[in-house]
């Protein structure tokens, strides 16, 4: 298993990994150097490939590419900043799998060695969604990007499947057919606090903007002006700030701030999320049937704020239009209004409904029968 150095990327993997654990297949996850420990604490074996983490990389690009959410700005981010990991790691991901020997690669999007590495190997690839599509445009400019990784380590293997998480009700619909696997939300673990299985008498609202703050972006910014808006509602609040910093004094009466907590077992005690549009707190929040207020600034946050507005679960607020007021117009909103929730239950129900990561398994087995 392969993927980028980020929570959004990896944890999606995660389940379908303990199943075909499992099923009593061998499993590892190839992950650059600091994020290998992240994948250990799965209970899933790692092994580190290469120093470089997301930080890094966005600290070292091009700030000023990434405002609105137009598809070439998505296709600047991805090439600009994911392809660099593919320089650091692709070396070491060639060696481990020539080490390793293993049967079938899978990898997740903008991950680029996994699939070099399965094409010196000769054996099946897989690809792991973790959330919509992606726009078919990407296909051409990450080809262009990668060429001189390409010329000097080979082109990468095509696919033979791509698992897609993604509920049809959520996906575009002129996404290419996957195989289709249940959602299932793991967030890391962890000693969940006390206060989280405590009753309460008012609503919570959930507020996240991601673990990774947004190059040349209004991270800082959104969070304080949402924080204002949500003052006077009578509702508590809890930030999870995912490792960012915050003023204290900038933090309300009616707000709890937590540095990290696992967000599918806060979203069972919580009524409503203010979130920045990522995939893994998208779907998460999906899969807790929950109305959401959606703040993207970059990338595949747009697209997924987009479908969950499409589908009725999700309000969204760009650039300007953040401000307290409206920040607090739409969170009371979905607080009073049945519709939106209702609207992100039926996505939940789906998710429910699909396959099973267990279910999976055999089909991701079957290119390798056909193979020997």
């Amino acid at each position: 298993m392969t993927s980028c150095p980020g929570y959004g990327h990896l944890y999606p993997l995660i389940p379908l990994s303990w199943a075909l654990s499992n099923a009593g297949h061998d499993v590892l996850l190839a992950l650059p150097d600091k994020f290998a420990q992240v994948g250990a604490t799965t209970g899933l074996q790692a092994a580190a490939v290469g120093p470089v983490s997301i930080r890094e990389v966005f600290s070292t690009s091009n700030h000023a590419l990434y405002s609105g959410n137009v598809t070439e700005a998505l296709i600047e981010h991805v090439t600009e900043h994911y392809a660099k990991i593919a320089r650091f790691t692709v070396s070491n991901v060639i060696g481990l799998a020539e080490r390793w020997r293993p049967d079938v690669v899978m990898h997740t999007p903008w991950e680029y060695a996994g699939p070099i590495a399965a094409a010196r190997l000769g054996v099946p690839l897989v690809r792991h969604t973790w959330g919509v599509a992606l726009p078919p445009e990407l296909a051409a400019a990450e080809a262009e990007t990668l060429a001189p990784v390409h010329r000097e380590h080979g082109f990468p293997a095509e696919p033979a499947l791509e698992v897609d998480v993604c509920p049809p009700a959520l996906q575009y619909p002129d996404a290419p057919a996957g195989l289709p696997m249940a959602y299932t939300a793991y967030n890391g673990s962890g000693v969940l606090p006390s206060w989280l299985f405590e009753p309460r008498t008012r609503p919570r609202i959930c507020v996240t903007l991601g673990s990774v703050p947004v190059p040349g972006g209004e991270h800082d910014r959104v969070l304080r002006t949402v924080l204002r808006g949500l003052e006077k509602i009578n509702a508590e609040v809890l930030v999870i700030t995912g490792g960012g910093a915050l003023d204290p004094g900038a933090v309300p009466a009616n707000t709890r701030v937590v540095d990290w907590v696992p967000l599918n077992q806060v979203l069972k005690v919580c009524d409503a999320v203010v979130h920045h549009g990522g995939s893994g707190t998208t779907m998460t929040s999906l899969h807790a049937g929950l109305p959401q207020l959606a703040l993207p600034q970059m990338c595949d946050q747009h697209r997924h704020a987009d479908r969950a507005e499409a589908v009725g679960a999700a309000a969204k607020l760009v650039g300007d239009d953040i401000t307290a007021e409206s920040v607090r117009d739409h969170v009371q909103r979905l607080l009073d209004d049945p519709a939106p929730r209702v609207a992100a239950e039926k996505v939940r129900d789906e998710m429910r409904a699909m396959p099973p990561p267990a279910a999976v398994v055999s089909s991701l087995i079957a290119p390798v029968e056909a193979q020997s």
